[in-house]
This record gives structure tokens, C-alpha cells and sequence, in this order.
């Protein structure tokens, strides 16, 4: 039996009963509603378009390992060729006049994942994951950084559209803090959403760390209370390596950071969360707020209530496919953007950067696993418990788990529906994702956008007020979440099915996926369009946005 907070051996029922709302992302090889009926089958469903197969895993830890010992495949910009721009944003942004002021310090701590099981992790204000930073759309926020690291930092605000010298990657929008310095972020927070914050340098290291939080913008306008939910929690998922059984070389927990900050500064010094040399992914324990599930305290419900889930997936390589038997969830925004409908599902599919709000109602009284499944820990996926939601009266209750005759349907983009969208638009972009050593590059930790890794990807050049679009096809093995900084696009196409889409910032592609997404260039400045898998971003899956 799996220790508790570990990667578990058992065979869930949500392995075993899966129904697919028109695809995970609207593949069409998905879209039969057919039932699942056993984790055969579920390893076959992995085989599909709407997820990488069997050998993605393999692929995927064979890259990290491969990262670290064998040297870096792309180092970051000198500083000087990307000073940081000073140009607001274009776009009209209407403040409220308030001034919301928050201080981060930057450290190391020794945290308590759960009772006997502490890692070296990197945190803001010595927690993990960081504090809820909680503002109104519209208010001016200060954040003021201070670096106690004996490395340099950044902060990244995921999903925020802010000034692009506000916008944190090092050596291209900003100079990096250095140990014992501080820096002042300032930007008006817009939109309204989820969002989230974490490091943009040395990612794999910090940010895979413990280096994440939370940053929710409550809408300028709120509901009317008839219509707010009645309680919420906001979610942060993490992934750590804890074992020295899954670590051969040693049971170092974290990389020794580098002096001079990025993924370059990793390679070859033998230690972190995989093993150098044997090409394994050694996450072995994975939490929600920074807690493993023995350890996580219950999220409490009262019966009737409306409740509202912000989940994060703040990992540095998983997809997670979050569900909560017994309920039926309502996804109300995807990436922290309303939907113009609802959707009901039984489980909401995340890729590392991506939220989702769902709502449920406590109708069912009881105490009940909140699960999530994570296709590329074996070769049929596993299912992880993240923590209980217990109804008020029934905290001695049992946890429990989907019925045996289950169906559960997982959210799709295709079924997100979002504005209609303009067209055509006024720049296309072709990007064809790929890369590892199943695609023929040679390494592992060759990840490529039209065959070439940054810095050497070609950058897309836009012109203040273009409407662009962004063909994304993915021929590699494995997931690629991708990231924009600075916008919000809209989801167009699916797998060449026009349509008006979603609004997101980041967009999870799987194995031979074909998306189209749009954005409109308002706001000034050279951005990143990246995947926000850590180990494909430092294999070089990454481009530039430059205004012309």
C-alpha cells in the first residue's frame, strides 16, 4: 500500500469509469461518450489524441534526468539585449483608486509536506504555496520583493495583463533581483480571475520548488449576493520528491541553485527531483495547499450550500485531471475567464499553468475524496487523492469514492463557450510543436517550435492593434501547456472545427492536437509564448512576442 500523500498503487474507480464530453479537448477521436470500463482501457484511452501515449512517461523522464546531466540545450539572452521596456500598456485601463500593498520575501524553509516528511523548499513568506493575494479588478498592487536566496529571483504574475517591465522573465522584461536586494512590482490588476503568481528564474528549481501562490482579482462589478457561492476554497496542487528509493544518486530534494539563475545553472551538479543519468521523473508525492492528503485538513461544507473551487495546477510537468464523486461540478471559468455557459462535468482536466472555478452543490452528506488522476505516472495513469470534503456532522464518516457504475465526464474546450471572435484576423502564425527522442532529435531535452529552441525560435513580430493567430500543432509525445504572457487569448479552433472558444492564457495541447487561438496585440513590448512544462520550457519550447 502507498504510504499516504504518496503515488498510490490502487485501482480507483475513476480509472475505471470515464466518459468523455466530446473529448478531453474536443478530439474527435474522443467524442463517442463511450464508458470506460477498466484501467485497460483507461491505457488505451492515453493512447488517443487527447492524451500522450504509454511511452510518455518514459519520454518525459528520460528528458529530465537527461537535462541535468548532460548539459544545458539553451541558456537565456544576455541582459543587455532585452533591457527591460518602460512603455505602459496601451489598452484602456480604468483604475479604482485603490491601492492594495503586499510584501513577499523570498526564502528557504524546511516545510512539513506531512507528519515525518520535510523537503528544503523554496517560499514566499516561509509558506508554500506563497500567500492568497486577494485585490479588486481595477486596483493598483505593490508588491514588494525581497530576496533572501543566495540566487536571483523574479515573480511572474500568471494571467495578469501587466506593463511588460512588470512582467518578471529574466533577461528579457526584467533584470533579475538579486540576493539581498528588493524590487517593487506595481501594475493595475486586470482582468478579473484566478490568477497566480510564481518564479521566472531558475523555474525548475523555484517555482517547481515552492515558489507559486495564489492572486485572485474579485470582479469590479460582483455578483449579486443571491448568486455568490456560499463558501470557497482556493486549490494549489505541487509535486515533490521526497523518497531516496526514488532517487538513486542521493536524497537531495531540490536542485543546488546556480549562481547566475535559469535552467542553465542545473545542469550537470547531480541532484533534484529526478535522478542524474537514469532519465526517471521521481515525483513521488503530491500535495493540495502545500499538504499531502493524511495531512491536508478537510475542506468543511455545510449541507445546501454552494461552494466554489479555484483549482490550480501550480506542478512543473503534470497534467491533472481534477474530479469529486458524488457531485456534479459546474465549470464556471476557465484560466480565471467566465464562460458563456456553464458546463457540467464530473472532472475538469488541467495542464501545468491552467485554472478552472467549478461549483457544486452539497446535496449529497458525507465525507467524499477529492481525486485527481495523472495520466503520465504509469504506463495506465494513477489516481491521486488531493483532500476530503466533509459535510458538517459527518467528520468521523469514511471517505468515499466514485460508485462502481459511475459515469464520469471530463470537461472539454470544444464545450467552453466563449465571445464571438472577428475573422480573419490580421496575422497568421503557423507553430508546430515538438521535440524528444521520439521525434528523432537526438536528446531528450531537444524541444523545438518549427525545429528550432529558443533562443533560437523565429519571434512573432505583431503591430499594435493586430488581431493574431496562433496554429498550434503538436507532433511530439507529450502535453504541451502553452503559455502567453501578457495577453488573454480565445480559443478559435479544435482540431480544425472552427469555433468560438473559451477566453485562457494558457492552452494544454496533447499528442498530434491541432488548436487555433487568437489575440489582440494591446499591449507593448517583447513577451514569451512558452510551454509551461518546466523541463520542455528549459528544452528550449519557447518564442518571443516582439511589437513592431
Amino acid at each position: 500500500m502507498a504510504q499516504p500523500g504518496t503515488m498510490p498503487n490502487r485501482m480507483a474507480s475513476l480509472n475505471q469509469h470515464l466518459i468523455c464530453a466530446n473529448a478531453i479537448t474536443g478530439s474527435s477521436t474522443m467524442g463517442n461518450g463511450r464508458l470506460i470500463r477498466s484501467m485497460a482501457a483507461v491505457s488505451q484511452l492515453l493512447k488517443t489524441r487527447a492524451f500522450a501515449p504509454l511511452l510518455v512517461i518514459l519520454v518525459l523522464m528520460t528528458s529530465v534526468g537527461a537535462v541535468l546531466a548532460a548539459g544545458a540545450v539553451w541558456s537565456r539572452p544576455d541582459e543587455s539585449t532585452h533591457p527591460a521596456l518602460t512603455l505602459p500598456p496601451l489598452k484602456q485601463v480604468q483604475a479604482t483608486g485603490q491601492i492594495k500593498e503586499f510584501e513577499l520575501d523570498v526564502g528557504r524553509t524546511g516545510w512539513e509536506l506531512a507528519p515525518g516528511k520535510t523537503v528544503d523548499a523554496y517560499a514566499y513568506n516561509g509558506q508554500v504555496p506563497g500567500p492568497e493575494l486577494r485585490v479588486t479588478e481595477g486596483d493598483t498592487v505593490r508588491v514588494t520583493v525581497k530576496n533572501a536566496l543566495q540566487e536571483p529571483t523574479t515573480v511572474h504574475w500568471h494571467g495578469v495583463e501587466v506593463p511588460v517591465g512588470m512582467d518578471g522573465v529574466l533577461g528579457l522584461s526584467q533584470a533579475p533581483i538579486q540576493p539581498g536586494d528588493t524590487f517593487t512590482y506595481e501594475f493595475v490588476a486586470i482582468p478579473a480571475g484566478t490568477r497566480w503568481y510564481h518564479a521566472h528564474a531558475n523555474e525548475l528549481a523555484q517555482q517547481g520548488g515552492g515558489l507559486v501562490g495564489a492572486l485572485i482579482i474579485e470582479p469590479r462589478d460582483p455578483q449579486p449576493q443571491s448568486a455568490r457561492p456560499d463558501r470557497e476554497f482556493t486549490l494549489v496542487s505541487g509535486e515533490w520528491v521526497t523518497s531516496s528509493t526514488t532517487a538513486p544518486t542521493g536524497p537531495m530534494l531540490m536542485p543546488t541553485p546556480g549562481s547566475a539563475g535559469g535552467m542553465d545553472s542545473m545542469m550537470g551538479q547531480g541532484a533534484g527531483p529526478m535522478a542524474q543519468g537514469v532519465g526517471r521523473l521521481n515525483y513521488d508525492t503530491f500535495t493540495l495547499n502545500g499538504k499531502t492528503y493524511s495531512a491536508a485538513p478537510p475542506l468543511m461544507v455545510r449541507q445546501g450550500e454552494r461552494v466554489r473551487l479555484r483549482l490550480i495546477n501550480a506542478n512543473a510537468t503534470d497534467t491533472q485531471i481534477f474530479a469529486l464523486p458524488g457531485h456534479r461540478l459546474s465549470v464556471t471559468h476557465t484560466d480565471g475567464n467566465v464562460l458563456q455557459q456553464p458546463v457540467q462535468v464530473e472532472a475538469v482536466p488541467l495542464g501545468v499553468g491552467e485554472r478552472a472555478d467549478v461549483e457544486f452543490v452539497a446535496d449529497n452528506p458525507g465525507r467524499w475524496q477529492l481525486e485527481a488522476f495523472m495520466p503520465a505516472l504509469s504506463s495506465q495513469g494513477e489516481v491521486v487523492p488531493l483532500s476530503d470534503i466533509v459535510y458538517e456532522g459527518h467528520e468521523a464518516d469514511a471517505a468515499q469514492d466514485f460508485a462502481p457504475d459511475a459515469q464520469v465526464r471530463i470537461a472539454s474546450y470544444a464545450n467552453f463557450g466563449g465571445p464571438p471572435h472577428p475573422d480573419p484576423p490580421d496575422r497568421v502564425y503557423e507553430l508546430t510543436l515538438s521535440g524528444g527522442v521520439m521525434m528523432g532529435m537526438g536528446s531528450p531535452t531537444n524541444w523545438t517550435i518549427n525545429g528550432k529552441n529558443y533562443p533560437n525560435t523565429d519571434p512573432l513580430e505583431v503591430h499594435l492593434g493586430q488581431r493574431v493567430r496562433l496554429k498550434l500543432l503538436n507532433m511530439s509525445m507529450e502535453d504541451h501547456p502553452m503559455h502567453l504572457h501578457g495577453h488573454t487569448f480565445q480559443v478559435v479552433a479544435a482540431n480544425g472545427r472552427a469555433i468560438d472558444g473559451p477566453l485562457k492564457d494558457t492552452l494544454t495541447v496533447r499528442h498530434m492536437e491541432q488548436y487555433e487561438i487568437e489575440f489582440v496585440a494591446d499591449n507593448p513590448g517583447d513577451w514569451l509564448f512558452h510551454c509551461h512544462n518546466l523541463v520542455h520550457m528549459g528544452g528550449g519550447l519557447m518564442t518571443e512576442i516582439h511589437y513592431r
